[in-house]
């Protein structure tokens, strides 16, 4: 083994990914010494029985792979990213066994068992890497705020893009943009990337559930959201339109809601 070789950090971006915590805690140990990053991100199950499509989900993941590597500070050596098929604790022991990396940095929020100690412990002990927990703390105030936009359709509507741009005036915010779909059609992307950068808006985007409702949901569960902007549109069928007081109760977050209309 090289010893002046550079510590290898694997990144576990999980359902939570705090990007000001994550920045400082790679800053700490490249100041120490040389390191390498890779980030590896889940793809999360569904909660509560809700059906979600797989590709859908997928999407999200890389929105939050995204995020952390742009998280990741200039002082590191290098980084990488992969998004892969399995949950939290099996994808950060099969980092473990194939990375082989010297510390492992969570990026969730983990459940407490009264039984057999917390998921940091049980790794710890299961892969022999030091295990830190990123991110399980309340937001600070005054930091940057993760806004969730949940489009009207498979493409962000005017009055989203105007309350996004008057949103991003008041504070430091950053966005993700949740497009309903019933078909999971790359181009659809593609579309929907190109008329927020043609906005101006810096965000990512991501495909999702049909029902702007289990779409709004589903985000909450994947990422970090602060916020939420709604766009309700009187044409989409009532059964899959945004219901901006449900989702607010659903997710205990502050929803603002916007209305499209008819060109």
């Amino acid at each position: 083994m090289n010893v002046h070789a550079a510590r290898h950090v694997v990144v576990i971006a999980g359902d939570r990914v705090p990007t000001s915590d994550l920045a400082s805690a790679l800053a700490r140990r490249a100041e120490a010494g040389s390191i390498r990053v890779t980030v590896v991100c889940p793809v999360s199950e569904p909660a509560g029985g809700l059906l979600v499509y797989e590709d859908s989900r997928r999407d999200a993941a890389r929105v939050r792979l995204e995020l952390a590597l742009d998280a990741i500070p200039g002082t590191v050596g290098s980084a990488r990213g992969i998004v892969v098929a399995a949950g939290l604790e099996s994808a950060a022991r099969d980092a473990c066994a194939q990375l082989s990396p010297d510390e492992l940095l969570l990026c969730a929020e983990l459940p407490r068992r009264p039984f057999g100690g917390d998921t940091a412990q049980r790794l710890e002990r299961a892969t022999g890497v030091p295990v830190e927990v990123i991110g399980g703390d309340v937001p600070v105030k005054g930091s940057v705020q993760s806004v969730l936009a949940v489009a009207s359709g498979s493409l962000p509507g005017a009055a989203l893009i105007d309350r996004m741009r008057m949103r991003s005036r008041m504070s430091a915010a950053r966005f993700t943009i949740a497009c309903p779909t019933e078909t999971d059609n790359p181009r659809l992307l593609q579309l929907a990337t190109r008329t927020i950068r043609d906005a101006g808006i810096d965000a990512r985007a991501h495909l999702a559930h049909p029902n702007a409702c289990v779409a709004a949901l589903h985000a909450v569960q994947e990422g970090c959201v602060d916020e939420i902007i709604v766009a309700v549109d009187a044409r989409t069928p009532r059964r899959r339109r945004a219901r901006p007081d449900w989702i607010a109760r659903a997710t205990g977050l502050p929803v603002d809601a916007v209305f499209e209309e008819a060109a």
